[in-house]
């Protein structure tokens, strides 16, 4: 197959840890093989949602991670800074390995774009750091959209901290998918051995 990157992308519970797995286990027959992933924030980020969790007055709903919601005149330094922190991630984690190994990420920066997109607004994607993520997703890695039908996710995912967001997840990601023009797996009515071949279908993986 050669040493690329694949990225599994796709809303909570529709199986991209699963399949990420299995394909790693399918290709290291012949490549050498890694599985990365990109969480929602990190390094700066992180720690300080975890500070400003701290306070009143930023405590809501849009994280639900941290349960904070950053104000509206705060957004736009927020965005810059979970850009910067997830640059450096992206690096070790998907860039610099690949000159050895196949990574599979069964989150990639497309999932870090919706996540952005969900626990704050959609203007985002207007800026310019995320018009850089969205096209650092589209030039390093091969993308394919994972999904479920919501029922399903909300059956897989109900009881953790993001299933209150899984709706406005599905939609994100379905409306991201159909604009980019991603070639998908619908994992809601098969085993993941079923999914597993479709995937390697759509990933034209030949032995």
């Amino acid at each position: 197959m050669g040493h690329e990157r694949i990225c599994l992308f796709g809303p909570d519970g529709s199986g991209k840890s699963t399949l990420a797995r299995l394909l790693a286990q399918y290709l290291l027959r012949t490549d050498d093989v890694r599985i990365s992933w990109i969480r929602g924030s990190h390094m700066a980020a992180s720690l300080l949602a975890r500070f400003l969790a701290l306070f009143p007055s930023m405590r809501g709903p849009d994280n639900p991670y941290y349960g904070i919601s950053i104000p509206r005149s705060l957004r736009p330094l927020w965005w810059f800074l979970e850009f910067i922190s997830v640059l450096p991630n992206w690096f070790f984690r998907f860039i610099m390995p690949s000159a050895y190994e196949t990574v599979i990420g069964e989150r990639g920066l497309l999932d870090f774009l919706v996540w952005i997109y969900v626990t704050t607004e959609p203007g985002f994607l207007k800026t310019l750091w995320g018009r850089a993520t969205l096209a650092l997703a589209l030039r390093y890695c091969r993308n394919i959209f994972i999904t479920a039908d919501l029922k399903t996710l909300i059956m897989r995912k109900g009881r953790e901290p993001t299933a209150k967001t899984l709706t406005k997840q599905w939609v994100i990601y379905n409306v991201l998918a159909n604009a980019l023009n991603l070639n998908r797996v619908n994992t809601s009515n098969e085993s993941p051995v079923q999914s597993l071949i479709k995937l390697i279908k759509q990933l034209n993986i030949t032995k």
